[in-house]
């Protein structure tokens, strides 16, 4: 038995993912916990939760590319073999925003290296994290 990572799972199954994720109950389901954890964050710390809130767009943004690639990725046929590219892809894709994001925090410059270092981190952690989940299995 072969190990199917969800980031596979979800690049086959993009449809259902993207559907869920445009549903009310997906918006939802998101929606409430990113308020929660913002709000909490901005009652303590103001600055904090405004850095929070900017992180957390830069990570949803980068978790968007991921998956989309992938799908891309899966409708084409060249799912394997292609995590360089694919990578690269979704690095190139979030930098803009991740610029915006270092400069909201206060770098008020931020130079290509960094722009390039913390694009390719979140890319590379997303990546991550998505492939140690195992795919969901189909309901019965």
């Amino acid at each position: 038995m072969s190990f199917k990572s969800f980031l596979s799972a979800v690049g086959n199954d993009f449809k259902d993912v993207f559907a869920f994720l445009g549903s009310a109950k997906g918006q939802a389901a998101v929606a409430g916990v990113e308020a929660t954890a913002v709000a909490v964050t901005t009652a303590i710390n103001p600055i904090a939760g405004a850095a929070l809130t900017g992180f957390e767009t830069l990570l949803n943004a980068g978790l968007k590319e991921v998956i989309s690639i992938e799908a891309v990725a899966a409708a084409a046929g060249a799912q394997s073999g292609t995590g360089t590219q694919k990578a690269a892809a979704v690095v190139s894709a979030i930098a803009p925003s991740t610029g915006a994001f270092l400069q909201s925090i206060g770098v008020s410059a931020p130079t290509d290296a960094q722009v390039q270092s913390l694009s390719t981190t979140i890319s590379n952690s997303l990546v991550a994290i998505l492939n140690a989940v195992p795919a969901p299995t189909a309901a019965s």
